[in-house]
């Protein structure tokens, strides 16, 4: 989750700096922001439920 969460973080600042720089628009940068957030959340599920899987399969052996 650590990983993915920094991943993510450096992607905004890259979009915010694209931003800054006015390489991209403000709606551009909202619109980025909120897909990386959206991909940063599938992510950190698949992982929860990998996690779990793994779990309950650790109990039964």
């Amino acid at each position: 989750r650590i990983a993915v969460r920094g991943v993510r973080r450096d992607g905004m600042e890259q979009i915010k700096a694209m931003e800054k720089k006015h390489d991209i628009s403000e709606d551009d940068e909202r619109h980025w922001s909120e897909e990386i957030q959206k991909l940063t959340d599938a992510y950190i599920k698949r992982l929860d439920e990998s996690l779990a899987e793994k779990e309950k399969d650790i109990r039964q052996v």
